[in-house]
């Protein structure tokens, strides 16, 4: 059981990493994760506490973003509902695949996305949604499946991966994707967690202790993302997608030698 200083520490880590997180609109969770193993906790518990700061931080971060206007309705319905399917029959499957390998081809995933968002900040403009619904929606619903589904083999909301396509292939406005990237996550990650409630799979203590400090610097971090000019905001995605990859990546090695 962690003492007063390590929660307080945690409490510390949760409201940054909740700042970043709400303000460019990633749950962040792939860098939470290894804090909260440090505990000493088993990994399906760090997994489902995990998930329940994420879920906490990426709630209250999408309701400031729905009242800054940052959230594209129709394409948060088609988002969380075909990815929480796909990570439904994803998870059904994780047997049958090398996660490890999944883990090395998100992480090179993320680092090639990274790099576009920070190519693509040098731009004078910035893409808008297009006009032909009907194939949007197609393509969104694909999107979406396919992201849900590959998080449900590995375990993670992959919000890292789904943000940057509605930038890139979408062609939203960086700061409505931020915050439908947001909301769309709070759905499947509450999906997640419910599952490791049921299980006994979450650490209340720390959950305790890093859920609010979470729900306050995603809030916060939420408030600024309408500062930023679209090619700052990209810019500023790419740059922390870079860590991300870096601990996708890490996660991938820990699990060769787990």
């Amino acid at each position: 059981m962690p003492d007063i200083t390590q929660l307080t520490i945690l409490a510390g880590l949760a409201l940054a990493i909740g700042f970043v997180g709400g303000m460019t609109g990633l749950v962040l969770g792939v860098l939470r994760f290894p804090l909260i193993l440090s505990t000493e906790i088993s990994a399906s518990m760090a997994a489902g506490t995990n998930i329940g700061v994420s879920t906490l931080g990426a709630c209250t971060a999408a309701v400031r973003h729905l009242r800054q206007n940052n959230i594209h309705r129709r394409m948060f319905i088609i988002m969380a509902s075909t990815g929480a399917t796909g990570a439904f029959l994803g998870s059904l499957v994780t047997s049958f695949v090398s996660i490890t390998l999944l883990l090395i081809a998100i992480s090179i995933i993320i680092s090639y996305e990274a790099f576009s968002l920070i190519r693509g900040s040098r731009r004078e403009s910035v893409d808008v949604i297009k006009n032909n619904q009907k194939n949007h929606i197609s393509l969104e619903a694909v999107i979406g499946f396919a992201i849900g589904f590959l998080g449900g083999l590995v375990g993670l909301v992959l919000g890292s991966i789904r943000l940057p396509a509605m930038i890139s292939v979408l062609g939203m406005e960086p700061r409505v994707a931020v915050g439908t990237n947001l909301a769309a996550s709070s759905i499947m990650g509450a999906a997640g967690l419910i599952g490791h409630l049921l299980y006994g799979q979450v650490d209340l203590l720390i959950l305790a202790a890093m859920g609010p400090a979470a729900m306050a610097g995603a809030f916060t971090g939420a408030r600024y993302t309408n500062r930023f000019g679209a090619r700052t905001l990209k810019l500023l995605i790419g740059l922390v997608l870079i860590p991300v990859a870096i601990a996708m990546f890490m996660k991938a090695i820990s699990a060769v030698n787990a």
